[in-house]
Parts: C-alpha cells; structure tokens; sequence
C-alpha cells in the first residue's frame, strides 16, 4: 500500500519553485542569449551597457529576478494533480487555466530524471509519455524520489497492462543482484577516445561559428583576421611551409574534437548501470542530468549495434535502441556504451526475443559506388573552395589528404552495406567509419515502400524503405525485381504472424 494518498489533489514539493525559477531564467537567457552578449560587450568596452548607468542595469536584472520569482510562485501555485481508478488528472496555468487528462491505459512511459538543480535540492522529474506523442505530455519538475516511485507504480498498476514496468527503487534490495552491466571510468575513457570525431569536429564548428557570428565586431579590434592574412602573404610561396601548416591545423583540430568526445561521453554516461528484471533491462545513468529508463521488449522497434576499427581493437560496441513514442530529448540516453561483443548478443537477444545472426548476406549493386563518387564531390569541392580563399593557388595541396581520405570512405561505406533477411529478423548493415548493424522484427514493420530516381528506374534499380514506429531502415539500390520481391515478403510475414507491433 502506497504511503501518498494519489486521490486528492496534491501539489509538487515546495522545493519546486527553486526548479521552476531555475527553468524559466534559463529559457530567458536562451531566448535573449545575443542581446545579453551585446550588452556584456559594451559593458566591457565602454563600462557602460548602451549609455545606461550600472546601477539601472542592476535595478532592471532584480526586476526581472522579480518577475521570474512571481511566476514560478504562481506556476508552482497552480500546478496540482491526483489519480483516480483509471486516469490521471493534471491542472496547471497562470492566466490561461490548462486541464490535462491521461488515461492510465494510455501511457507508454514513465521517466525519473535528475538534472544538476534537481540533484543540489534532492527532487527528480517524472515524465508521462502517451501514445502517439513524440514528447512527453506531463512534466512534474519537482517530487520527492520517494514519492515519485508511489506516483509510477500507481500509474502503471492497470492490470491490464503488459508494458507497466517495475520500479528498480521499489525493489532496492534485489537490486545489486541484479546489476548486469556496469562501466567503469576505464571504458567511458575509451568510449570517448574511439567516438567518430568527424562529428565532434562539425558540431564545434558549427558553435565557433555561431560564436563567430555574435562577437564579430569584437574579433574584428583585436586584429586577429590581418594578422593571419599577413603571415600567409609573407610565406605563402614555400609549399613545405603549407603542407606543415595543414597538418598543424588537421592535428589541433583532431585533438580539440577528441576532448569534446571525451567529455561528452563522461558527463552522459557517468555510472552507466544496465540492470535486468524480470521481463525488462533498466538503463540508469547520467552525471549532470541522470536518467532511469526502463526498456521493454514488447515497446522496442529497433536496435543498432554500432563500432569502428578503433572500438574493435579496445573490445567495445555501443547498443541503441529505437523504442516508439520516445520524447526526442530522450534519445541520446538510449544508448549502452563499452559493451564486448558477448554482452551486445545477451542483451540483444534479452530485447528482442527472436534475435540472431544471420548469415546469408546480399549487397547493393555497384550503381551504389557511383552514388557515393557524387556525393563525395560536394565535400570535395567545398574543402577544395576553403583552401583555395586561405591558400591561394597553392590550394591543390589540401587534396593531398582530402582525396585518399574521400576513397577510403567510399571502399568502407559500400564494403560494411549489406541486408540479411528471414521469416522473424530483418538485418541492414552500412556505416563509412562507424560499423552500424540494424537490427528489427518483421512482425512489427508498419509499412513497406519502394523508391526510385529517374536514373535508378532506368538502371531498373530501386531502395526498399521498411517503415517501424521509431525510425525508417532503407535497404538501398537492390535490383528491382529483388525490390518487389523484398517487399512481399515482408508484407507476408506481417500479415501471416499476426502479432502485435507493441
């Protein structure tokens, strides 16, 4: 019997207004990030912000402080919900009232979750997810953990429901014997120093960009852009002195993006634990923001195993799993990094009951390596356009690594694509320098579609998209009578099992 009377309408806990104010002063910063850039500019370059003293600026920030107070009050103040046999009851707003009602049959998810403020004042989150909506439909910011457990053990208490799943918390004492996996810092180290780099490196740039962008005038007083203009003018005719100078800027470049890789991969797998249940696998992990996700077999879509050459010669492959009606900020945590290879099979097969490996395997036709030839043009002329506005005519000395790195790719991305397929398991391979194995049931495809450019229909070539409620696996440039073929007989085998895709 649950301590919390769930049947008359109770509020979050008091510590709630803290997480709340947290929130709302964080989306102001965020809405009005450029504009608090222009006044710390000006206030560093002229003491001033635009004209107005300090001490109006400091008058204006403490009403603001104000404001946002008052309405995380009121928020917290009109903010109340209670569950009855069958549904759960939200009411939330300060001038525009909202009413939410769940039926508990509905719900697909429940999340606990932790970032840093929730950690400092001991509170979590619980989420709701419903089917059929991409984000999760309520959000309590601030429980206490004890009652949030009650909270989800009495949502899930239908029973008729199948997915519900069990509290981890609620059966502490099981729960060091029941720990499958655990990382240890040794393996998120690794994890982080074998990540693919290429898109650690893009997302840094794309932020140095951005920073770019905002700071530009005061980037443009320190001189730095005539400064470099001028020492490339004075040595721009020694090619040694370029082919140095890429390789210089390659390295830096290489060893900025394997630190955002080891600290991304700290901070969101900080004590990752996988722990088995009965039925279910728990993931539970996090340092800044902590996360427990409970995965049910019946709810998964898809699973991909993921590695590289690097991860390989370490022992290590990541599993991610694609489950339905995931709220999308939650995507990155569905993830179990540092798995051997014995680990990534025993999940797997813990996930999807009906796993294995098969071993009949079918490749693209070769049209797919002119496919990739095309693609491969525009980040060479890009790259090619880039060097040519810093180096000038000696611009052609870019290529030197741009074109064996652009071939090696192309030989990797058509060598790792494949598609195995039988009665219970559809398998896709593909990757460039990560090696993906998709893995899904047929019985939980949703459609099966064809698709064709005017050259490949010419060619009588054709990509199969099979279509599950997480994502869409494309069987790519297969003959097309092997497409139509395909797609019977995944349309068959969904029809002929009769199963329920959840």
């Amino acid at each position: 019997m649950s301590a919390f009377n769930f049947q008359e309408p109770s509020r979050q806990s008091v510590k709630g207004i803290a997480v709340l104010f947290g929130l709302n002063g964080y989306k102001i910063i965020k809405s009005l990030f450029v504009l608090i850039a222009a006044f710390s500019y000006s206030l560093i370059s002229n003491g001033a912000v635009f004209g107005v003293s300090i001490n109006t600026v400091l008058l204006i920030f403490a009403l603001i402080v104000l404001m946002v107070l008052t309405r995380s009050i009121l928020q917290y103040l009109n903010f109340k919900f209670h569950v009855s046999s069958d549904d759960f009851f939200l009411s939330k707003g300060i001038i525009n009232k909202e009413k939410i009602t769940v039926s508990k049959s509905k719900i697909q998810n429940i999340y606990i979750k932790q970032n840093v403020l929730q950690q400092i004042i001991n509170v979590v989150q619980l989420d709701i997810e419903t089917a059929g909506d991409s984000k999760a439909e309520v959000k309590i910011t601030a429980l206490s953990r004890e009652k949030a457990i009650a909270l989800k053990e009495t949502l899930l208490s239908d029973s008729n429901k199948q997915v519900a799943i069990e509290s981890t918390e609620s059966i502490k004492e099981e729960e060091e014997d029941n720990i499958y996996y655990k990382a240890s810092i040794r393996k998120l180290l690794l994890e982080g120093l074998s990540q693919n780099h290429i898109k650690s490196f893009l997302l840094i740039a794309g932020f140095i960009g951005g920073l770019y962008s905002t700071y530009e005038d005061f980037l443009d007083t320190l001189k730095i852009g005539e400064t470099f203009e001028k020492f490339m003018t004075q040595n721009e005719d020694s090619i040694g002195f370029l082919i140095v100078l890429s390789f210089i800027v390659l390295i830096i470049a290489l060893l900025i993006s394997v630190l955002f890789s080891l600290v991304n991969t700290f901070l969101l797998n900080f004590d990752l634990q996988v722990i088995e249940h009965k039925k279910t696998v728990e993931i539970k992990k996090g340092l800044f923001n902590k996360v427990a996700i409970n995965l049910s077999p019946s709810r998964i879509q898809n699973i991909e195993i993921v590695t590289n050459r690097l991860k390989q010669y370490f022992g290590l492959n990541t599993l991610v799993i694609k489950q339905a009606m995931v709220d999308k900020k939650l995507h990155k945590h569905f993830s179990i990094v540092g798995l051997s290879a014995s680990q990534v099979t025993y999940l797997s097969q813990k996930l999807i009951k009906r796993f294995k490996v098969i071993q009949e395997k079918a490749k693209p036709e070769k049209y797919y390596i002119r496919i990739l030839f095309f693609k491969a043009l525009f980040p060479f002329l890009f790259f090619n356009s880039l060097s040519f506005l810093v180096f000038n005519t000696s611009f052609w000395v870019v290529n030197l690594i741009l074109v064996p790195v652009i071939l090696v790719l192309i030989y990797w991305r058509y060598k790792k694509a494949y598609y195995s397929i039988d009665a219970a398991i559809l398998v896709v391979g593909s990757g460039a320098v990560s090696t993906i194995t998709q893995v899904l049931e047929t019985h939980k495809i949703q459609a099966v579609a064809t698709k064709q450019s005017i050259f490949q229909k010419m060619r009588r070539i054709a990509t199969v998209q099979v279509f599950t409620a997480s994502k869409v696996t494309d069987i790519l440039y297969v003959k097309e009578d092997a497409a139509n073929a395909i797609t019977n007989y995944l349309l068959y085998q969904v029809e002929s099992q009769q199963k329920d895709w959840m």
